[in-house]
Formats: C-alpha cells, sequence, structure tokens
C-alpha cells in the first residue's frame, strides 16, 4: 500500500519550491531542500521528450497537479506509457492499454518503491530516481519536460559518485560533496529546474551510480557548505590543473576586473609566477610542475595534419560564429584554404589562450574564449583538454594549384593588373586589390599542427585529481577547499528565527568531524536587541541569552556539545511581542 505521508510529504515540498521560486526577494540563502532535475534523452542532447515509460516495484500514484487530484494508481510492475498527442497533450497508457487521453498537466509519478523509466539507460542500465517524476508541457505544446523531484542528499549521491571516481577517497569525495553541494544551491537554470542531469550542470544518473563510498562522504559533510562573507560559493570544479589555475574574470570576463567570484584565484601549485611570454608558456608546458602529474591530461599532444585541420574549422568556425565568437563572421561558404599559423592573442596567468588568430592565405580569424578555442579544434569529435597549448607546425608542403586556386596581392595604381590572369576579387583594401590567381606561382604551408598543452577543462576553481593528492598528502577536505577557493570559511547556512503562528522552531543539523574541526561558533546577529530567544544545542537547552542579547553579533564556542557525527542546533520562534523582527544564526568551524 502506498505510504500517503511520504506522498504528502513531497507535495508540502514540492509546494514550498514554487512559492520559493516565485518570490523576488530573498533575505538569506535558503538551504535547498529539494532539487528538481531536468532529465536528458539517451545522448544528452536534448530535454525535450515526445513519450516516456514509468514503472516501479511498488504502487504508482499518478496526480494531476494543475487539478491537484489523484487521478490513477498504477500497480507494481505495470508500465505507464506517457505521450504528446497531435493537441500538444498527455495521452497515458498502462501496459498498452489508453486510460486517459487530453490531459493537460503537469502530471506527478510518485512511489515508495524507485520510479524507473525503462527506454532510458544510465550507466548501462534502466534509469532509476528516487523522489518523484514531474511531466510537464513546452510552452509550444511540442514536447515535455521529464523532472526528477527529489531531496538534496538523493540528488548528491546521484551526482558525486559520476564527477569524481569512488577510488580518489573519502577526503577528496567529501571536498567535491561540498562543492556539488554548493554548485546546486546556487544554481537556477529555469523556472521549471534547477539543474539538468548531464555536464551542463553536474552528471547526475540517479540511483543508478549510488555508492556506499560516496553516500558515506555526503553524510558526512551534511549542513556544511562553503561561504565567502556568509554567502554560498559558486563552487567551480574542473578535472585537471595544467600546474596553475586561473582567476575567474580572466577565463569568464575577458580580463575585466568584477569582483563577482573573489574567491576564485589563480593558484600556483609549484611556481610562484605568472607564464607571461610564448616561452615561459612552452617551458612550462613541457616540463611537469604541478600537483596533478598522476592525471592522464596533465600534459597532452594532439597532432592535425593541416588539410584535416582545415576541414574541422570549416565545420566548428560556423557554428562559433552563429554564437558570435568568431570574428569575422565565417560562414563557411568558401573552405579555409592555406592554414599558415594559430597565433595566441590573450593568454591568462596559466598561459590559458582566451584569444586567438587563425591565419589562411584567404582569410584571418579571431576565436574568443576558452571553451570556443578548445571545440574550434575538435579531434575525433572530441575538444580539446583544455585551452593551454602552445602550436608548433611541422614540415612544408605545396599547395596544388591543381586543387586550389592560387591569389596575390597586387597594387591598384600600377599596370601589375594587367599582366596576370585572374578570375575574381576577394577583398579590397585601399589601393589593392586580392585577386585569385592561375599563374604557376609555388607556395609552401605547414605540413601539421602539434598542440601541447596541460590540465583538462576550464581550469578555474577546485582541480578534482588535486583533491584526490592533496588528500593523499593526509590534507582534510577542509584543507582542501580552502587551498582552491580563497578566503572562504566552511559553515552552515544562516538561518533566520522570528515569530510565527504554528509555533515552529528553526532547526539546523550538522555533522561534525573532531578530527577535521577544532572548533564549532555559533554566530548569531541580534541587530534588534531582542531580549529572549531561547535554543538547544543537541540535548543542551539555553534559555537565559541576556548576555548574548547585548551584542549585534555574538560568537559562541559549542564545540564541547557536540559530538562526533550528526548534531542539530534549534531556535524555538520568537515570542509574539518580536514580531516583525529577527535573529539570524549559523555554525561556523574553524
Amino acid at each position: 500500500m502506498i505510504n500517503m505521508k511520504k506522498v504528502k510529504f513531497y507535495l508540502f515540498l514540492l509546494l514550498e519550491v514554487i512559492i520559493c521560486c516565485s518570490a523576488s526577494v530573498f533575505a538569506l540563502q535558503e538551504e535547498k531542500q529539494v532539487v528538481r532535475v531536468g532529465i536528458s534523452n539517451q545522448a544528452f542532447n536534448t530535454y525535450n521528450h515526445q513519450q516516456v515509460k514509468i514503472s516501479s516495484q511498488n504502487i504508482i500514484k499518478i496526480t494531476d497537479i494543475a487539478k491537484n487530484t489523484y487521478i490513477e494508481e498504477v500497480p507494481a510492475g505495470k508500465v505507464v506509457l506517457i505521450a504528446l498527442n497531435n493537441q500538444g497533450l498527455f495521452d497515458i497508457s498502462i501496459d498498452d492499454e489508453l486510460k486517459y487521453e487530453n490531459l493537460s498537466g503537469p502530471l506527478l509519478f510518485s512511489s515508495n518503491a524507485s520510479l524507473e523509466l525503462p527506454d532510458l539507460n544510465r550507466k548501462g542500465t534502466p534509469a532509476k530516481y528516487k523522489g518523484m517524476i514531474e511531466l510537464k508541457i513546452t510552452k509550444d505544446l511540442k514536447s515535455f519536460n521529464i523532472i526528477n523531484i527529489l531531496d538534496l542528499d538523493s540528488y548528491l549521491k546521484g551526482v558525486v559518485p559520476n564527477e569524481m571516481p569512488v577510488s580518489f577517497g573519502k577526503e577528496a569525495l567529501k571536498a567535491q560533496a561540498i562543492a556539488s553541494k554548493n554548485y546546486v544551491t546556487t544554481a537556477h537554470i529555469s523556472a521549471d529546474y534547477d539543474v539538468v542531469d548531464s555536464t551542463t550542470s553536474q552528471v547526475y544518473y540517479g540511483e543508478n551510480s549510488y555508492n556506499s563510498v560516496s553516500d558515506s562522504a555526503i553524510e558526512e559533510t551534511k549542513g556544511i557548505y562553503a561561504l565567502y562573507n556568509q554567502i554560498p560559493i559558486s563552487a567551480l570544479y574542473y578535472s585537471t590543473s595544467a600546474g596553475i589555475s586561473d582567476d575567474w574574470d580572466d577565463v569568464f570576463n575577458d580580463g575585466v576586473k568584477s569582483n563577482k567570484h573573489p574567491y576564485l584565484k589563480a593558484k600556483y601549485e609549484t611556481t610562484s609566477k605568472p607564464l607571461k611570454s610564448e616561452k615561459d608558456v612552452v617551458d612550462f608546458y613541457t616540463s611537469k610542475q604541478g600537483f596533478d602529474t598522476n592525471s592522464p591530461k596533465f600534459r597532452w599532444t594532439v597532432e592535425f595534419e593541416r588539410s584535416e585541420l582545415e576541414e574541422i574549422l570549416h565545420k566548428s568556425l560556423p557554428q562559433l560564429s552563429n554564437a558570435g565568437l568568431v570574428e569575422p563572421k565565417y560562414s563557411g561558404s568558401e573552405k579555409i584554404c592555406g592554414l599558415e599559423e594559430i597565433k595566441p592573442l590573450k593568454r591568462t596567468q596559466s598561459g590559458k589562450i582566451t584569444e586567438l588568430l587563425i591565419v589562411a592565405k584567404n582569410g584571418q580569424y579571431k576565436v574568443k574564449k576558452e571553451n570556443a578555442i578548445r571545440k574550434a579544434f575538435k579531434k575525433n569529435n572530441s575538444m580539446l583538454p583544455s585551452a593551454n597549448f602552445f602550436v608548433v607546425s611541422n614540415g612544408k608542403e605545396t599547395l596544388s594549384e591543381n586543387k586550389n586556386d592560387k591569389f596575390i596581392e597586387v597594387n591598384l595604381f600600377s599596370d601589375d593588373k594587367n599582366k596576370i590572369e585572374y578570375e575574381k576579387p576577394v577583398r579590397e583594401e585601399f589601393g589593392k586589390i586580392k585577386l585569385y590567381s592561375k599563374l604557376n606561382s609555388v607556395e609552401n604551408y605547414p605540413k601539421s599542427f602539434k598542440f601541447t598543452g596541460g590540465g583538462f577543462g576550464h581550469g578555474v576553481g577546485m582541480s578534482q585529481f588535486g583533491a584526490y593528492n592533496l588528500a593523499k598528502t593526509g590534507k582534510t577536505y577542509s584543507e582542501i577547499l580552502k587551498f582552491y577557493y580563497s578566503g572562504i570559511n566552511l559553515s552552515t547556512l544562516s538561518k533566520d528565527v522570528s515569530y510565527n503562528n504554528y509555533n515552529l522552531s528553526s532547526k539546523t543539523e550538522f555533522y561534525f568531524d573532531k578530527k577535521v574541526y577544532k572548533t564549532a561558533n555559533l554566530i548569531i546577529e541580534n541587530k534588534k536587541h531582542i531580549s529572549n530567544f531561547p535554543f538547544k544545542v543537541n540535548q543542551y537547552e539555553f534559555s537565559s541569552t541576556n548576555s548574548i542579547a547585548s551584542n549585534s553579533v555574538s560568537k559562541m564556542d559549542i564545540t564541547k556539545y557536540l559530538k562526533q557525527g550528526l548534531n542539530t542546533v534549534e531556535f524555538l520562534p520568537l515570542n509574539a511581542q518580536y514580531t516583525g523582527k529577527n535573529i539570524v544564526y549559523r555554525i561556523e568551524f574553524q
């Protein structure tokens, strides 16, 4: 029999999410109790679906959210097929028998057991998800979204082992758990879901990828976040550092200093200076300096034949041009011919290229942004591991005039143009015109290009291989996070205590590890000098708060009241006399 308490709990959480998302101003960053995940197709290239099958080992309850009514209880083991019809509405069949037609939805599917999507594979088996599945028709009525709604910890259990190998060990996994928790806490992709299940957000495979080691890492970091000035950081991470990481501004903000992410600063692992010249770049990336030397992508090479690379650029540059990342825009109407040089124009402190020039005989194109640069030079349909590289051209090759037209520049103010046979102008400049020519001139071009580089990913924030290697030296997850994210502290999220009609207390649960932290401080902001706000730390009650009330901000060492493992701090609601006033608290770890 279906557990109605569980269903009502999830419906309550769903309502809570809808109410929170509709609010225009947040006083505090709330701890995310529920995560909404957009589920993609098998190829991870779309979140729009035409049909889906859902089954479970227990009863499935189907709810029409718009009408707030249960419309069906599906017996365990039966397969529900939901398809979008020609009118842009849902039809529902159960074991191939049509049961409902023309439902506008959204539809909600819940069960005491996991919900399985038989036609969608994750980790080699049919996808299974904790929580609930919501189906919502898109605005154009041509498809629908599949949204997995579940609690935060269950979501993290489906993310962490996919973002970091469990073989990296507990401390590295704990650092990853907090980074992933911070990411989903600060993320909001659309009005319908917070994150998606692909690398666009974080890789999420649902219950299929749960692992006892990573599950334990999540449990042992419960309630703990990385904060900067009491606000959860955007905890960017990537696979492998090349030996130097980068400032967020240099990689994502064209080098313009914004101070939006002051905690995402360059980290020098074995050197103390930025790479300022091309010689510095070549010297650094032909050496092995850094923490992540055991990563297969710490140093790498990719080689292209010239004709191969011309064909690759002919395919990649139009797409990047449409995104505004190539100047001048490359339409693809004329193939790149006579590729001569790939020239870095802007580099970051780590030597990452954020702007480069592609020089060919029939044009020059500037490519901007590190991700676009990596996509421009795909090899076997895979983008470059990073934009930290230098390029060396090898050999010389004569470009046969039987394959490609030649062109030369002539001076319009001389009679040279009358001495050659030409077809059409390519580009005009003052006093000159570039012409296709059929002269028997011989021109040599590089035969191949070799890219030598290091690292894997955007290179901002935490290196996952770096976390692994630091953990092997005995560093705790707190030390790892504080190395990669400058000026942060590890803390619970701030919570608000005020008067409410329901006598609801404010409770914070967190895992305290005495091997990691020496001290836990309860930080209380009491700017209105409220004199009475009783609270508890585990079973210890604190009812006399006059000494705390005299301060706008108080710090109370609560370490001796904590146990190894899960702990609770609970504030009772304020009395009615304090209606409209509040205090704010959090627990900070050192």
